[in-house]
Order: structure tokens, then sequence, then C-alpha cells
């Protein structure tokens, strides 16, 4: 997925519905997602200032790899290494648009 150009058939464009306690750990916040194809939540550990990247991401891409939902800034129309979640935290707080894998949508319906 690093450095393949982003497609956005692939993609969903994803708006943040809701923010709040992970249910599943207490050090965690939950962001829920809301997409054409569904909703779709991810628990974030919270953000350490030095795992925030010092360039400002346009846009992130959330894709499953073989680690799991991994986010990906898209930068000049790639989609670059995936960046630490805690890094991405702040940048989908912020209001950086979010496009997510249709295939991660629907598998988690």
């Amino acid at each position: 997925m690093c450095g393949a150009a982003f497609d956005g058939e692939s993609f969903v464009r994803a708006t943040v519905e809701s923010a709040g306690p992970c249910p599943a750990r207490a050090d965690y916040i939950e962001i829920c997602f809301s997409t054409t194809e569904g909703r779709w939540k991810w628990c974030f550990p919270e953000p350490d200032p030095a795992d925030c990247p010092a360039e400002p991401t346009t846009d992130l891409a959330f894709t499953l790899d073989n680690y799991g939902a991994q986010a990906h800034p898209i930068v000049g129309g790639r989609i670059q290494p995936a960046i630490p979640s805690a890094a991405a935290l702040p940048m989908v707080l912020a209001g950086t648009p979010v496009h997510i894998s249709r295939r991660l949508v629907v598998m988690c319906r």
C-alpha cells in the first residue's frame, strides 16, 4: 500500500461522528466515523507530542495492513508509510480529511 497512488474508488470519505473513552482500554480514545458505507470505530492511544509528524498532513487514509488498521498520510496523491495511531488522533480531531478503506468499513459492519 505504501507508495501506491491514492485510489478514491477503494476508499470512502469519513467524518468524525463521536469521540469518547475506548470500551476496551481506559488509556485509549474511541473515535466513531460515519461513512456512506456505514459506521467504523477505532480506538487510538493517547497522543505523545513526540509521535506527531513535523510536516502537516492534508489527508489520511486508513487501511487494513499486515498489522491491522493503519493510518497513512496521503502526500502528492500517494499513500505514505503508516504513522503511529497516537500521531493520527490529533490530526483526525483537528479536522484532517479522512478516507477509510471501503473493505475495512464493510468488514466491520
